[in-house]
């Protein structure tokens, strides 16, 4: 099945600056954390802030110690901020700046003598209540036609617009409201994340079959999506997740739109359309659904990036000098497999992150899964003792260190000071220690230890190093939310992209520098090309030009069949 996704979709800027605020509360861990009502409209998200220990009030704390009270991106009436701060809590204000506008508005026109406040909007929607206690009495909502109707203005007043709320709506009641009572100021207060999101589903709705929103049942944006989405006469679609689709009911599409609520965090969405993409649309050729759903299992445990690992040692082989040997391939394919799934399966991680192909096969097959890599590790080991024992040694310390890396070793009282207890929970750790890793099994396993490999060592380590940082950089809203420290977490993502590119440079300049001089000839310019496939692939990903998914993943590590692709042809040249 087609599935296209709308350009304006997910986070926007109000609810990612709320959830960010949260979590650098929750990272710096000082005291008792909680948001007065719900952050945002998103179960998903509000469940694994729980988990991580931040609560949910629905009254104005109470008792000597209430710690950290962050102010939910609707906002709230002031009185009540004002009694927050003075209960003693410490108020962390994550209000939308677009929603701060509109407060910001009410007050002042009402302070300057404004008779009333119209707000335009769903009655009893926590902005709307916010909104509502800056107007104060002067306040009034509007929902409908009949709303309008039953209005009683006299004199001056203002028409302010729930930043959710869809255009065509304000325009007709405004303009209804401006009928009965001319000499009103009109304040289109409609967040430009709404409009854009609300021009690209009806853009999108000319080219699909049906749409599928993502988002809260409780997200009025999201509520307001499936609305004009019917109003276009297309079948639409309003789900939390993909456990809500049908398999059979989609099946009579052939290609379908993707778009989401302001509360719906990336991975979300990225499971629903992975959901959709394996399902054969009506006319698919059930060959063509067959293979897309083995590349997609292949990309998600790991099959995919371990056979890429094992032709890039073939391909290092060669241009070390040394002959490559089946079982090079092997050793290093099987060690990678084997320590990604273990990870995989001892980590545990919550359900509702993992992409569903990849949690229905783990959960439907997890012993089979446990058995192959269990005897992927035992090949890697028996490989390596055959062909350097010194290199067998070496592995045997790598997949223990692999195992451990998810297993708690830091002891209670140390682990407060240090802020972590798992190696996993060091900041950056993933992205460096796999480096590390791959470096080591595709060199020094294989071929043994030679100080003359060290240039091609430290190249082949940036080349995995930024690799492994690009899916840092695709996966970090979920990283952060589930307290991963990658990189991009620990950093930020403007300075994990600065890191990313500087080492690029050093590298395709490391990698241009290794070829004229080390003397591979030709093959050395193999891993310079492999800099420039990389850096394609970072550009077009930061671009919007392609999304997260089955296939950004299958091109990251297409890099390295592409090396030893290179490497073959090179070998041809008479």
């Amino acid at each position: 099945m087609k599935v296209v996704l709308a350009r304006n979709a997910g986070f926007c800027m109000g609810v990612r600056r709320a959830v960010e605020t949260t979590l650098d509360m929750v990272r710096e861990a000082h005291g008792s954390i909680a948001t007065y009502g719900p952050l945002i409209h998103n179960p998903q998200v509000l469940d694994i802030l729980g988990e991580r220990g931040v609560k949910v009030l629905d009254r104005v704390p109470q008792g000597d110690s209430p710690g950290t009270v962050i102010i939910r991106a609707h906002g709230i009436p002031p009185e009540e901020k004002e009694a927050i701060g003075t209960s003693g809590a410490t108020v962390k204000d994550a209000t939308c700046p677009r929603v701060q506008k509109v407060q910001a508005i009410i007050r002042r026109h009402l302070g300057e003598g404004a008779t009333a406040a119209v707000i335009i909007g769903d009655r009893n929607h926590a902005e709307v209540d916010g909104l509502m206690g800056y107007a104060g009495e002067r306040g009034v909502v509007v929902s409908n036609g009949d709303d309008v109707a039953r209005l009683n203005i006299s004199g001056p007043y203002i028409i302010v617009s729930q930043t959710t709320q869809d255009q065509p709506t304000f325009d007709r009641l405004s303009s209804l409201i401006l009928e009965r009572f001319p000499g009103g100021r009109v304040f289109s207060t409609i967040c430009d994340s709404t409009h854009k999101r609300q021009s690209a589903v009806l853009e999108l709705c000319d080219k699909v079959d049906a749409m599928v929103v993502v988002g809260g049942r409780t997200g009025a944006n999201t509520k307001r999506l499936g609305e004009i989405v019917e109003g276009r006469g297309k079948p639409v679609f309003v789900v939390e997740n993909e456990e809500e689709l049908s398999r059979q009911e989609m099946r009579r599409f052939r290609r379908v739109g993707v778009t989401a609520g302001a509360s719906t965090p990336s991975w979300i969405i990225e499971r629903v359309i992975r959901f959709l993409e394996l399902i054969p649309g009506e006319g698919e050729n059930p060959l063509i659904s067959a293979i897309n759903r083995m590349v997609a299992a292949c990309v998600s445990l790991s099959l995919y990036a371990a056979a890429g690992a094992g032709l890039m040692t073939l391909a290092i082989d060669r241009i070390r000098g040394v002959v490559p040997h089946a079982a090079h391939f092997f050793i290093a394919f099987a060690y990678i497999f084997a320590v990604y799934n273990l990870n995989r399966l001892m980590s545990r991680p919550r359900p509702q992150y993992i992409d569903p192909l990849r949690r229905h096969f783990v959960n439907r097959r997890r012993p089979i899964l446990w058995t192959l890599a269990i005897a992927a590790t035992i090949a890697a080991l028996f490989l390596s003792f055959t062909n350097n024992r010194q290199g067998a040694i070496l592995l045997i310390m790598m997949v223990l260190a692999g195992t451990l890396y998810n297993v708690r070793l830091i002891p209670a009282f140390l682990s407060r000071a240090m802020r972590f207890r798992r190696l996993r929970e060091i900041p950056g750790s993933k992205t460096l220690f796999s480096a590390v890793a791959w470096v080591m099994v595709m060199v020094v396993v294989t071929g043994g230890w030679n100080p003359a490999d060290l240039p091609i060592m430290a190249v082949l380590f940036l080349l995995i190093f930024y690799r492994n940082g690009l899916y840092d950089l695709m996966d970090m809203q979920g990283d952060r939310i589930m307290g991963r420290e990658t990189l991009p977490v620990s950093m930020g993502e403007a300075a994990a992209a600065r890191l990313l590119w500087s080492i690029m440079a050093i590298g395709a300049a490391t990698s241009l520098f290794f070829a004229a001089f080390y003397g591979s000839g030709l093959y050395g310019y193999t891993l310079f090309a492999a800099w420039l496939f990389l850096g394609l692939v970072h550009v077009l990903f930061r671009s919007g030009r392609i999304r997260h998914g089955f296939g950004l993943e299958l091109l990251i590590d297409t890099v390295f069949p592409t090396v030893w692709l290179m490497v073959q042809l090179i070998d041809l040249i008479p």
